[in-house]
């Protein structure tokens, strides 16, 4: 029950005061100035003075009066404060700051290099990549070898990021210095945040969409 109130009631409740508070306001409001507004035919002049009677009605000065007490009385209560008041804190709710990054876990050196050390060959989807500071990415395939501007690549794993990394990565083959085939564990001589810095949120040129970076220019 406890929960059903907290997530239905409690708010239904709300809703419910405010719209009522909201309809009484504006019916009332506009109960009293038709009841304040004259009848036609009512003091009828002509000139000058039919304009100014115009402007000084009841109703229309009952307007004016009600608008200038809620633009005095929203002056008053929004006033900057001399001191500052616990809504003023720099609170949130959490151990870390909002835009601090998230730090993946700790590498377990004793359960990821297990067992003897494997090849490049080795790799196979599921395994992990490491970074120098953490947990990087999941291998989903391994590409085959390709020649991209004059270089030549032995492979590309394509992985996907863990921990907010970027959800798709092109790495080479190279970068892997150590594979543990026991644990499913590779790791990379770079940092995690120097993914942009390669290249590897890029995919190879030989299946990339659109014009090539190094496309000639059209003849004229």
């Amino acid at each position: 029950m406890g929960g059903f109130a907290r997530a239905f009631l409690r708010p239904a409740s709300v809703f419910i005061l405010v719209a009522a508070i909201v309809a009484i306001l504006i019916v009332g409001i506009g109960e009293l100035l038709l009841a304040l507004h004259p009848e036609l035919g009512e003091g009828e002049v002509s000139g000058i003075a039919a304009t100014v009677q115009e402007f000084v009605r009841p109703d229309l000065l009952t307007a004016l009066g009600l608008s200038l007490v809620v633009l005095f009385g929203g002056a008053i209560l929004t006033r900057p404060r001399r001191e500052p008041t616990p809504l003023d804190e720099p609170v949130a709710i959490g151990e870390r700051p909002f835009f601090a990054p998230v730090e993946p876990p700790p590498i377990d050196e004793e359960a990821t290099r297990r067992g003897p050390q494997g090849t490049w060959a080795d790799i196979q989807p599921g395994f992990t990549l490491y970074a120098r500071n953490g947990a990087l990415a999941k291998v989903i395939a391994i590409l085959p070898p390709e020649e991209e501007y004059g270089k030549s690549r032995r492979g590309i794993v394509y992985a996907s990021g863990l921990y907010g990394a970027n959800d798709e990565m092109w790495i080479p083959l190279e970068a892997v210095y150590v594979v543990y085939p026991e644990t499913g564990s590779a790791f990379l001589a770079a940092k995690g945040d120097e993914i942009e810095h390669f290249g590897w949120n890029r995919p190879p040129e030989s299946f990339r969409r659109g014009p090539g970076v190094h496309t000639p220019l059209p003849s004229f």
